[in-house]
C-alpha cells in the first residue's frame, strides 16, 4: 500500500508541517532576533519591530503556497514559479530581520526595512512624547539640532524602552516633553 513514493504527498505533508510550525516560528522569532544580533546587552536595549511577526507569517504562507503548487502539479512552469516563491520567502524572511530599534548610551538607532535613522544623543535637541488620553496611541518625536525629525510609534517601544529614552534624554541634557496629542 505505501510502497511507492509520492511527491504530491511529500509536498502536501511539508505544507502541513509549515502550517503547524508557523506559530512557533512567530513566537520564537523575536528571541532568535535578539540573541543573534550583536549588541552590548548591558548598555543597550534592542527592540524588534512588531511588523516582523507579520513578515514571518507572510513568509510561511508563501512557503505553503509554493509547496501546495508543487503538490498539485510538477512541470517546468511550476518549478520556475516555485523557485520564484522560494526566493520571495527567503527575501521576506530576511526583511523580518531588518526592522528594529536600538537604544544605547551613545545613540538611538532605528532600522525600518531599508531606511536607517541613527542619531547620537549629543546630536539631539528635543524629545517629545505625544499621547492620546485613555489609549496607548502615542509617538516619540526626536528633533535633531539640525532640525531633522524622526518619529517612533509608541507600539514600537515597550515600557523599558520608554523609561530608557526618558533617562537618556535627561542624562544628556535633552529637552524631554510629554503632552497630550492635539486632535
Amino acid at each position: 500500500m505505501f510502497k511507492n513514493f509520492s511527491l504530491s504527498l511529500f509536498f502536501s505533508m511539508a505544507a502541513v508541517t509549515v502550517v503547524i510550525f508557523a506559530p512557533f516560528l512567530m513566537m520564537f522569532h523575536p528571541i532568535f532576533h535578539m540573541e543573534f544580533f550583536s549588541y552590548d546587552e548591558v548598555t543597550s536595549l534592542f527592540i524588534p519591530n512588531p511588523v516582523n511577526l507579520r513578515l514571518v507569517l507572510i513568509a510561511c504562507l508563501v512557503l505553503v503556497v509554493m509547496l501546495g503548487i508543487l503538490a498539485y502539479k510538477r512541470d517546468k512552469i511550476m518549478y520556475a514559479t516555485s523557485a520564484l516563491l522560494l526566493v520571495a520567502t527567503i527575501g521576506i524572511a530576511y526583511l523580518s530581520t531588518q526592522n528594529y530599534l536600538m537604544i544605547s548610551q551613545e545613540q538611538i538607532e532605528r532600522h525600518h526595512f531599508f531606511n536607517e535613522q541613527q542619531y547620537r544623543w549629543d546630536e539631539l535637541d528635543e524629545v517629545v512624547f505625544e499621547y492620546v488620553v485613555g489609549s496607548n496611541k502615542g509617538d516619540y518625536t526626536f528633533t535633531a539640532k539640525t532640525g531633522e525629525r524622526f518619529v517612533i510609534d509608541e507600539k514600537e517601544v515597550h515600557s523599558t524602552g520608554k523609561s530608557q529614552i526618558y533617562h537618556l534624554a535627561r542624562e544628556n541634557d535633552i529637552s524631554y516633553t510629554e503632552r497630550e496629542k492635539s486632535k
